[in-house]
């Protein structure tokens, strides 16, 4: 398990709307403390960024997918991420477990919810839903120790939080909450053991899922 690309990303100007979603901006190692990354710069501070979503993850395994599903070469950092990690998906890292990179300490803290955005950068309708629907999102990191993160170094699991949800466990709730309940009804027990480990508004996201009050329209509008 390795860091294969580091990048941050400056902020764009797109039709309507701004975004730094892209990472292109590569480095050899990075700065982070407890709210992310130094000069890693974020547009819309709402919905990104903070104390639970401090650095974006996803892995390399995921890029071949959506390199076909767009029908294009996609460069690290164009799904959003500021590490690229080979040996790690979201079927095998669960929300709690903590990594060691370089000197820095994170904690797995939350998948990365699909943004329209994503659709509208790459040009493809479909493409935030369908990101929604594999549950191929990355995640999110929040910092535990803050220090240096250098690119190839291997990664230390730390700690596997093994009675957690996986962060594909948790996107499936996500997407077809009553399915997966009926193939695995310990999973909503998992998830309100998590407590703080995830953010409140995954619980609330999850529970208004439940009852069918949660809005995802807005994945299909560009």
């Amino acid at each position: 398990m390795k860091i294969q690309s580091l990048q941050i990303g400056k902020i764009k100007n797109y039709k309507n709307f701004q975004s730094a979603f892209i990472k292109d901006t590569y480095l050899e190692e990075i700065q982070i403390d407890f709210l992310g990354i130094l000069d890693d710069q974020i547009a819309d501070k709402i919905h990104h960024g903070g104390y639970y979503k401090a650095i974006f993850a996803n892995s390399c395994q995921n890029y071949p997918i959506w390199e076909r599903f767009l029908n294009k070469k996609l460069n690290f950092g164009s799904m959003g991420e500021n590490l690229s990690i080979d040996g790690l998906c979201e079927q095998n890292v669960c929300i709690g477990d903590i990594h060691q990179f370089s000197n820095a300490i994170l904690q797995v803290s939350e998948p990365r919810k699909p943004c329209v955005k994503i659709s509208r950068i790459h040009n493809n309708s479909n493409f935030t839903h369908e990101i929604f629907k594999t549950g191929l999102s990355g995640w999110y990191y929040k910092v535990l120790q803050v220090g240096q993160i250098r690119k190839h170094e291997n990664i230390k699991i730390l700690e596997k939080n093994s009675t957690s949800l996986s962060v594909f466990e948790l996107n499936q709730l996500f997407y077809s909450p009553h399915q997966i309940l009926k193939q695995n009804p310990n999973l909503l027990d998992k998830l309100e053991k998590l407590n703080s480990l995830i953010s409140q508004n995954w619980h609330e996201t999850i529970h208004k899922r439940l009852k069918n009050t949660y809005d995802i329209s807005y994945m299909d509008s560009l």
